[in-house]
Order: C-alpha cells, then structure tokens, then sequence
C-alpha cells in the first residue's frame, strides 16, 4: 500500500533489530518527496542490485586471484556440469549462456589456447561442433569452485544464519522463475 493510500508519509521502519541501511534512507527521503507514490519495490530491487554488485566484486576479485575470469569459469562450469566425457556443442553453450555465439565463439578461442578445451566437428553435420573439457580443464574448474563455494559461504554466514539463507534461496528462485519461466540450464 502506499504512503498515499494508507493515509500519510510512513517511517520506514526495518524488519530487523540492525538499523537503517542505505535504501531505507533512500526510501525515506522518496516518501517524504513523494508521498503519492510506493517506493517499496525499491527496497527490494535495490537491495538486489547493490548485493548483486558486491557478490560480483567478490566474484572477480576472487577469480583474478586465480588468474581467472567470468567467461572462463561460465564455460568451464558448463562443461564440468555436463559429466563425462565433459562435452557439449557450442551450439548448446551459447543457448544456456547470456552472450552471443560470437562470445562464446571467443571464448573458446582462448580456452582451447590455454589447453583447457577441444573442440571437435561433427563428421555427420559439420555444421555442428561439440567442445570437450580437457584434463587440465577439470583441474582449473574444480579448483576454482572449491575456492569459490567455501569464500561465498563465508560472505553469506556473516549476514544470514543457514535457516535464513534456505529461505532466500526459495524467495530468489521463485522470482527468478516469475522473471526467467522457461530456463531449464540454470
């Protein structure tokens, strides 16, 4: 309901015993500019966004350290994922990530440099080409997501308790799911 609606400029008031954040002033300042307007959705999308961006530094920072990127980790991951023997087409590559077959095509340019991936045209369809994890691949993935998995664990336990991060889990996938309904990669 808005502030309009419910007949005044509400406090905001966190649902938490830690204080004001950043958004809630942010929010605060709106209502009392425009009253006639909920900015509630702020205090979510916001939140998500700027949580988004901290993640993301930790992400890349972390990534950097192992001389490492998000390209390399998105498609290395997917290969991983897939099982033995570790392949998929390009084709399926591109399909489950969010940049164009020109980027992936790039990518693994660079990956099948460095020796972590081969790729492999099909002898029925040439059309086709499947891109295999190397040895050395699996090695460099699964490093990097042991690191990766044990630092946002610890990112996570500082802010929410296991309870609280099962259930933002379930809250973020069920507006992940209204916003991205027929993603079945993930």
């Amino acid at each position: 309901m808005s502030a309009a609606m419910d007949g005044g400029t509400a406090e905001v008031q966190p649902e938490s015993t830690d204080g004001f954040d950043a958004i809630d002033r942010v929010e605060q300042d709106w209502r009392r500019e425009r009253p006639d307007i909920d900015v509630s959705p702020m205090g979510i999308v916001s939140r998500i966004w700027r949580i988004g961006r901290h993640l993301e530094q930790h992400r890349k920072s972390q990534l950097l350290a192992f001389g490492s990127d998000r390209g390399t980790i998105d498609v290395l991951g997917m290969l991983r994922r897939s099982g033995p023997p570790y392949r998929r087409s390009a084709g399926e590559l591109t399909r489950s990530s969010l940049i164009t077959s020109g980027g992936v095509s790039q990518r693994l340019d660079k990956l099948e440099k460095a020796g972590f991936v081969t790729r492999h045209v099909d002898v029925n369809d040439r059309r086709r080409v499947d891109v295999e994890l190397t040895p050395v691949g699996v090695e460099l993935v699964d490093g990097l997501l042991s690191g990766l998995m044990d630092r946002d664990a610890q990112v996570l336990a500082q802010g929410l308790t296991p309870a609280e991060q099962r259930r933002l889990r379930a809250l973020l996938r069920k507006l992940l799911l209204s916003l991205e309904p027929h993603d079945s990669e993930g």
